[in-house]
């Protein structure tokens, strides 16, 4: 009996120790008496079991008697300390000057408020991976907040089901304005924390950018379609001790075969018909000092890949029609989304080539292979085409976030940038609920996979391009104003299909 006051301890809440009719010979804690006048009532339920849970109370019978043990009291106190915290996110939010939550131990928000204290409806019921990470690990974290792009967020365990998390969202936001103020250069705009997304693969890539930034050496990107290969391009520039030279990127993809050497690399007075008098400078003389970016390296006509070698190798160039070589300073970086060793034993691309841009390689991971950054994304896109719109859009159903989260986005960011655009669009008032979404997330008509997809696609442009032509003769430029093209998109589209 001596350590029923332990055991009251112990538990946070009543001890009890009393015979087998219920009379007590020994109590403690908060709500002992309560638990006492009960004692008969719980030992008739538990019958002739050894130890049980009755209505809220533990019942153990002991050799000497029975123990009744009841943590209601520590209950009572969790619940005060809850509802004290559910209270105080306001004054928390006026205080850090930032969005503020409360979640669950699944990282479920379950109450948000913004920065001037308002209740965030649109918040809650979203889960972040970040917040159950936290809970899972029972330790604090700081990290990037996945509700407002550029801030930070803390997100703290108070209890094993729930904690509470904020951001500086107003501190982000006057950041924010101030780099959007501040000069860049003309022709870079995107800085490494332009790149959002906290999720491991996303922080590999950042971790990698600013290592090879500080390099001299050629960098070569690859990812998918839309997965921001120019960003991380910009990024990688706006980091090196070039960052305040040019920055040129050049499409390699979009370059009509007759215009690639001129394009990379100038031509001389009198090079051609219709040559500018005085001749004019390639996109390496352009990014002397700088760095060039060849995006789509892999669409580089094969019989042009020698003498871009040659320039990378030699670190100088010849126009068009001149006689003399200019040596010029470049740093190279390079994309590609399609594999250049696949092509390299195709015979499509050059080993040597290959190797040269190949030095060091970083990977931009798709969209769907960091899909806790969806939200985060979601939220940045959403509220920067409201900015431009004119419009409010701060009230999102958790259920628009899980469709976006859910999909698979063939077209990664940029796909998710379009049908953010598609959202603000079609709103009427500040909220977004599911009835906004694309039809291909609502499920009214349900996507073709994305190979089959473009297939079909692409055997109609043919079938179209090729009837065209043929009622054209073969004419090129009558086929490109029949169909409402310029010549070099046709040129490009032909090319594409086999067709030239």
């Amino acid at each position: 009996m001596k350590h029923i006051p332990n055991l009251a301890a112990l538990t946070g809440g009543a001890a009890v120790f009393c015979d087998e009719t219920g009379v007590v010979r020994a109590l403690a804690g908060g709500g002992a008496a309560a638990l006492a006048g009960r004692a008969a009532e719980l030992i008739a339920e538990l019958g002739d079991e050894p130890m049980a849970a009755v209505n809220g109370a533990a019942v153990l019978r002991l050799a000497q008697g029975v123990l009744l043990l009841d943590a209601a009291a520590r209950h009572d106190e969790a619940r005060r300390f809850h509802t004290a915290m559910e209270e105080a996110l306001p004054l928390i939010a006026q205080v850090v000057a930032g969005d503020v939550v409360l979640f669950d131990a699944a990282g479920k928000r379950e109450r948000a408020v913004h920065p001037d204290g308002r209740s965030n409806p649109g918040a809650v019921g979203v889960i972040t991976e970040l917040c159950r990470k936290a809970m899972d690990e029972r330790r604090p974290s700081i990290g990037t907040s996945v509700m407002i792009p550029g801030a930070l967020a803390v997100r703290i365990p108070l209890a094993p089901d729930y904690g509470l998390a904020f951001n500086n969202k107003i501190v982000a936001l006057q950041r924010n304005r101030q780099r959007e103020g501040a000069p860049r250069h003309a022709s870079t705009r995107y800085h490494l924390d332009d790149v959002l997304g906290d999720s491991a693969a996303i922080r590999e890539a950042r971790r990698l950018a600013t290592s090879v930034a500080a390099s001299p050496s050629t960098v070569l990107i690859m990812g998918e379609t839309g997965t921001g290969k120019e960003l991380f391009a910009q990024a990688i520039h706006n980091l090196s001790r070039r960052a305040a030279k040019p920055f040129v990127a050049i499409n390699c993809g979009a370059l009509p075969a007759s215009l690639v050497e001129s394009t990379l690399f100038g031509y001389a007075d009198g090079a051609f018909t219709g040559a500018k008098r005085q001749g004019a400078p390639g996109v390496f003389e352009q990014a002397d000092g700088g760095t060039l970016f060849l995006d789509e390296i892999s669409e580089m006509p094969f019989d042009m890949q020698v003498n871009l070698l040659r320039v990378i190798q030699e670190r100088e160039v010849r126009r068009v029609g001149a006689q003399a070589a200019k040596p010029v300073d470049v740093r190279i970086l390079a994309s590609s989304n399609k594999p250049l060793d696949a092509l390299v034993k195709q015979g499509r691309f050059r080993t040597d080539l290959f190797f040269r841009l190949n030095v060091l390689e970083l990977e931009v991971p798709p969209l769907r292979a960091r899909r806790e950054d969806i939200p985060a994304l979601a939220y940045h896109f959403i509220a920067r085409f409201a900015r431009l719109m004119g419009k409010e859009a701060n009230d999102i159903d958790p259920a628009v976030i899980a469709a976006l989260a859910a999909y698979d986005w063939p077209g990664n960011v940029r796909e998710l940038q379009n049908c953010a655009e598609y959202i603000v669009n079609v709103i009427e008032d500040n909220a977004v609920t599911p009835a906004h979404l694309p039809a291909f997330l609502k499920g009214a008509a349900a996507p073709l996979a994305p190979s089959r997809y473009r297939t079909r696609m692409d055997a109609a442009e043919r079938d179209l391009i090729a009837q065209t032509l043929a009622d054209c003769g073969g004419n090129k430029a009558a086929a490109a104003k029949r169909l409402g093209l310029n010549r070099t998109t046709l040129w490009r589209i032909l090319k594409r299909l086999d067709l030239d």
